[in-house]
């Protein structure tokens, strides 16, 4: 989650973001840096959020990544490596500097085809760790997760989880929430090239909105719509990577 122990319980709105067990490309950055070597390529991301009126930027391309978050009072700056391994898993490692100074080591991997974990440690300023599972058993329109977190300096623990639908190719719902429910629902757009988010978040009953902009083709409303077709490449990688 975003820094869950400094922010409020306020979710990136794009959803794979949210959950260690999920995210590739620009969207790894203050996520799980694992997830730079999972899905290769360039990519920009930006989000806001309307409550703390924090943004979120980031970059990827190949195996690299760069993330800015900021706030009025706070900001952070993070660089990150991913690498994949050989068979499920791809490891990565994170560097943030700027109002806090951390190290943080991620993995994530599909250890079988409707399952994915993720995990992540962060040493520094804080003590954190934070992991979980996805469950896709409906692969194509239903995602599952759960996640876990502790951070160890003030022995704060919390989990989470969520649930994300697609009805249709290019088209995202989602809801997750933490323990003490919490929640935030939003709605992803794919177009192909570029996404488009919103979230609310029930916490302090704000918008976010984010774009990505990606020179690797997603899955997209517009293929169904007839104006064009995904690339052969894109359309054999699995569900939970084409995201």
């Amino acid at each position: 989650m975003i820094l869950l122990v400094i922010f409020s319980f306020v979710g990136n709105p794009f959803y794979a973001a949210n959950f260690t067990s999920l995210p590739i490309r620009s969207i790894s950055m203050f996520s799980n840096p694992a997830g730079l070597g999972i899905r290769t390529g360039a990519e920009t991301f930006v989000t806001y959020h309307m409550g703390s009126e924090t943004i979120t930027s980031g970059a990827s391309a190949n195996n690299l990544g760069f993330g800015v978050k900021k706030t009025d009072t706070v900001e952070i700056f993070e660089l990150g490596l991913g690498y994949k391994l050989p068979g499920a898993f791809s490891l990565g490692y994170a560097f943030q500097f700027g109002d806090t100074t951390n190290h943080i080591l991620g993995i994530e991997g599909r250890v079988i085809k409707k399952w994915s974990l993720g995990y992540k440690i962060t040493i520094g300023t804080k003590k954190h760790m934070c992991g979980g599972i996805a469950v896709m058993p409906y692969e194509d329109y239903l995602t599952l997760n759960f996640e876990v977190e502790y951070e160890g300096i003030d022995s704060i623990f919390t989990f989470y989880y969520g649930v994300q639908l697609r009805p249709y190719k290019g088209i995202g719902a989602y809801f997750f929430a933490d323990k003490e429910f919490d929640w935030n629902a939003g709605l992803e757009l794919s177009l192909g090239y570029v996404k488009l988010s919103g979230l609310y978040s029930s916490a302090d009953k704000k918008l976010s909105g984010g774009l990505i902009l990606s020179a690797q083709k997603y899955e997209s409303l517009m293929n169904r719509l007839g104006f064009n077709q995904a690339p052969r490449s894109e359309a054999t990688i699995p569900s939970v990577l084409r995201r």
